[in-house]
């Protein structure tokens, strides 16, 4: 990202995203309320909600199907409890209480919601029963395993239903992996107002992978602009393309256990003994000290995404992705269309398109998504894009489930990154900023009002903003690069651009704030496109322009993207030696530890840009050189040792080619944009949560933690 910080929204467009949020689907978590004094609530009423488990097209018989809600704490609250019937389609129903509050034992069918203004996300999950519909009661396979989520629970009706199936499966477990314990089977978050809001929306990518109505992994879905309430014109459409031969390929491989008599069978031995934790376990949200086998296939899915090339120091390469992948079936397997070549890994990735262009109301002529090149996340968990479209570039946004819900002609067009700016530290409100020909663009998204700043220089190369309320942009006049601050243009309506630098180099184009103490002003690091990268601090000392001095720290030959830990460590990629070098603070300087630069063979770095760093300190970079007719991602831990294989993550290039830029957002998907494509890709639930926008988090001490 050229700026990876984003805001939330507040006003208007606030609640016509919380009402969008609860229509398209589901809720939040809380801790259990049940033995609370009863509260008849107006939004909740009585209702039978129903549901049916099918193996590999097949019901599912004596099941034990448990309801759930998603805590704030581990583990995970037991509400109600019943088993599938013998009817020939595995049904089951759970019968929800009219008064709120109530307290029932978890072991009938009936559950009461929490009361008050507890109204946590229901989910539930079926284990065991005759997976062979041959009738026989006393078979049950104890390691076939479902999940689905029903939705918040004061909206729960009698029209709440799901279809539980190995594709369902795969969908839910891809998008709630971050937020999924394997040890106790439990969902939880941890409580806080944003990702409150951020599990509320995991439906909503759910929906774009698999249908709860159907149990079939979903080809592609059309999502329209809401006709109301957001400012964008209502034609505007979205094409969402999942991966779903991949959905359907992992499907298959769990089927392969689940369609048997019991776990005994050689397909689940396979399964468990090749879906491994990763080893170290740096790749998830709620990290455990160590973890068991699977034992069904809740957790061998978990273990599938949560170390998606199925490798750890102990058995990396040992060919767990070959013996994964001849388990789907061929020709008789039961989800078809599936990817009949073995992948590079297991994650699963959405492509979002449109042909639309924005019009009215305030979108120019340009298109919705035309080679977006920067892309940013806001405290909503809404994903902000600058289209680089020649002089009708839009800044465009979208909402959960690839709902599009801004599209703005910033001046003449976006040239530049997009950053979120830290809005008044302490709420969750920010302003969205472009880079335009004519300057930078502050966007309100609550207001829909836009407001020019001048600069010193036309087009802005990179944007970034701190959490003191200051915004920073560089430019290049012939082959001098400099770094500009706006003094509080975070909330002030003027702000004319002081330079603060004129040695950070021929294409400075990335830049990004430290973390020191909440909203203080902070050392900005820029990235030069040659061998140094420069930190520009307050200070007097020789060489300092207005108050600001320029260090440089030697990097490789061609520095391009740049991240920083919270605790201050430097990540800088190089696209010309392909490699990652990290720039550690010993001694009042900043110096490469041993082990960096890490190159970049073993995790497929290739012409490495953009950077994202989560909070477990795993290194996200979109590779900008190709493989054969395919582009990729890669991961390093900071160890450093490569999370992602010698190839990267490889997608097809309409989901992955040239990439540029990428961030992770609160539920741990991570989006990337690529040089000239007219898409935008989320690899669903790939990465550890983290909190955004990056400088509300500098403001108020959230920077790189989970939300």
């Amino acid at each position: 990202m050229i700026g990876n910080n984003v805001s939330p929204l507040s006003g208007s467009t606030r609640s016509f995203l919380a009402a969008l949020a609860t229509s398209v689907i589901f809720i939040t978590g809380c801790s259990n309320m049940g033995s609370t004094a009863p509260d008849v609530n107006p939004f909740t009423s009585g209702a039978t909600i129903k549901g049916n488990v099918h193996g590999g097209n097949q019901p599912v018989s004596g099941a034990t199907v448990t309801l759930w809600y998603v805590s704030t704490t581990p583990p995970a609250t037991l509400v109600a409890t019943t088993t599938t019937a013998s009817d020939g389609s595995g049904s089951f129903s759970f019968v929800k209480d009219p008064t709120s509050g109530q307290t029932l034992p978890n072991t009938g069918n009936e559950f009461s919601c929490p009361g008050g203004t507890n109204n946590p996300l229901v989910y539930v999950i079926a284990s065991g029963g005759n997976t062979l519909n041959d009738g026989d009661a006393t078979k049950n396979n104890t390691a076939a395993a479902f999940i689905s989520i029903y939705g918040d629970c004061n909206e729960l009706s009698s029209a709440s239903s799901v279809y539980m199936s190995e594709a369902t499966t795969v969908a839910t477990m891809a998008a709630v992996a971050q937020f999924f314990d394997p040890a106790t089977e439990g969902i939880t978050t941890s409580g806080t107002g944003q990702q409150k809001i951020v599990i509320d929306q995991i439906p909503s990518t759910i929906s774009l992978l698999a249908s709860s109505t159907t149990g079939n992994a979903v080809p592609s879905t059309t999502v329209s602009a809401p006709a109301t309430g957001a400012n964008i014109n209502p034609a505007v459409t979205v094409t969402a393309t999942p991966e779903a031969g991949k959905v359907n390929l992992i499907a298959n491989i769990i089927s392969s256990c689940i369609n048997n008599a019991s776990a005994t069978a050689p397909q689940c031995s396979s399964l468990f003994s090749a879906a491994v934790p990763a080893i170290p376990n740096t790749t998830y949200n709620n990290p455990h000290s160590g973890f068991a086998p699977a034992k069904d296939t809740l957790q061998a899915l978990y273990y599938m995404f949560s170390n998606p090339t199925d490798t750890n120091l102990s058995n990396s390469g040992t060919g767990n992705m070959t013996t994964l992948f001849g388990l789907a079936g061929g020709a008789g397997a039961p989800y078809q269309p599936y990817l009949n070549t073995q992948p590079t890994d297991w994650t699963i990735a959405i492509n979002y398109t449109s042909t639309s262009t924005c019009g009215t109301p305030t979108g120019g002529a340009g298109n919705f998504i035309s080679s977006p090149i920067d892309v940013a996340i806001d405290s909503k968990d809404n994903v902000w894009f600058a289209n680089s479209q020649s002089t009708l570039g839009n800044l465009s946004a979208l909402a959960a489930g690839g709902v599009p819900i801004a599209c703005v002609l910033p001046g003449t067009g976006a040239v530049g990154g997009v950053v979120m700016d830290s809005g008044s530290n302490t709420s969750l409100y920010s302003n969205v900023w472009v880079g335009t020909a004519n300057g930078l663009v502050r966007y309100n998204p609550a207001t829909f009002a836009s407001q020019t700043f001048g600069t010193a220089s036309t087009n802005p190369v990179a944007l970034g903003a701190d959490g003191a309320g200051n915004l920073y942009f560089s430019a290049v006049n012939g082959s001098i690069g400099s770094l500009y601050q706006l003094p509080g243009a975070a909330k002030g309506s003027t702000s004319s651009a002081t330079q603060i630098s004129a040695t950070v180099g021929p294409n400075p184009i990335r830049i990004q704030p430290d973390y020191k103490t909440n909203a203080t002003l902070n050392n900005i690091w820029v990235t030069s496109g040659s061998s140094f990268v420069s930190q520009v601090a307050a200070g007097t000392g020789t060489g300092s322009i207005n108050g600001f001095v320029t260090t440089p720290y030697t990097t490789d030959t061609n520095s391009y993207g740049l991240g920083i830990s919270r605790s201050g460590n430097v990540y800088v990629s190089d696209r010309t030696t392909n490699s990652v070098l990290q720039l550690a603070l010993s001694n009042g300087t900043y110096s490469a530890p041993t082990g960096w630069p890490f190159a970049g063979a073993s995790a497929g770095i290739n012409g490495p840009t953009g950077i994202a760093l989560d909070p477990r300190s795993n290194t996200w970079l979109a590779n900008n050189t190709n493989g054969t007719s395919t582009g990729s991602v890669s991961v390093i831990n900071n160890f450093p040792l490569a999370t992602s294989p010698s190839t990267g993550y490889q997608k097809a290039p309409s989901y992955l080619n040239s990439g540029l830029g990428l961030v992770i957002d609160q539920a741990g998907n991570v989006w990337t944009v690529g040089n000239g494509n007219s898409f935008i890709t989320e690899i669903v639930g790939a990465g550890v949560p983290t909190f955004q926008p990056f400088a509300l988090g500098l403001a108020n001490g959230a920077y790189l933690k989970t939300p």
